[in-house]
């Protein structure tokens, strides 16, 4: 268990946004056996990476060309990425299309099950799958995702399901982040924010007296 002074030391966010998510992280990290110092220090720093300290729960996509072209350069040519800058909506529904379970661009799909929640979690696969193990209409409510006690449950439910908690008590950070996001920029070395993921959860292992990450 962790109180929100430790929990905002760890994500470094305002002791009043650590307060709202101290109880439903608690209750979701016990549910989902998040429950050593290691464990709970690598799930906290991978969430506060992805939702940037939980003050972003949705994936924004409003991005310039250059970050459309870091991000997306794979799927989108050189001429086609001006087409796209800040139109986040026409953005994920074509670079979302036909993946994690996602239908053609023109369903929207893309943008309706873009990155949700402290885990971002992203695609209608992923969606439909933690809203069975967690009983709950994620796929047809999406926005479910962005309240602090289903969006707390859902990224400890995923974490589980996805094996993290074995990297975890390992500290293989690096498994930890691939699992979590390849990256899709255009480096193959590191998956995307990594030495973000490191900073913070080298801290997170600090302030939990379980050492600093490999």
């Amino acid at each position: 268990m962790i109180n929100a002074a430790l929990l905002s030391q760890i994500l470094m966010c305002p002791l009043a946004l650590a307060q709202r998510w101290t109880e439903p992280l608690n209750e979701a990290m016990q549910r989902f056996e998040i429950n050593t110092p290691r464990r709970i220090a690598h799930f906290l720093a991978q969430i506060g990476h992805e939702s940037l300290s939980l003050q972003h729960l949705q994936e924004n996509l409003s991005y310039s060309r250059k970050r459309i072209g870091e991000v997306f350069g794979r799927r989108l040519s050189d001429a086609e990425q001006p087409q796209y800058v800040r139109k986040p909506e026409r953005l994920a529904n074509r670079v979302y299309a036909n993946r994690n379970g996602n239908r053609d661009e023109a369903s929207g799909d893309g943008y309706r099950y873009r990155g949700r929640g402290p885990i971002a979690l992203t695609g209608r696969d992923n969606y439909r799958r933690i809203g069975e193990l967690l009983d709950l209409p994620l796929e047809e409510q999406p926005e479910l995702l962005e309240s602090s006690e289903v969006g707390a449950l859902a990224a400890a439910a995923w974490w589980q399901d996805a094996g993290l908690n074995a990297l975890a008590d390992r500290d293989d950070l690096l498994g930890v982040s691939r699992r979590i996001n390849l990256g899709s920029s255009t480096s193959k070395a590191t998956p995307e924010g990594m030495a973000d993921r490191t900073m913070r959860t080298s801290r997170a292992l600090l302030v939990l007296g379980v050492g600093s990450a490999r």
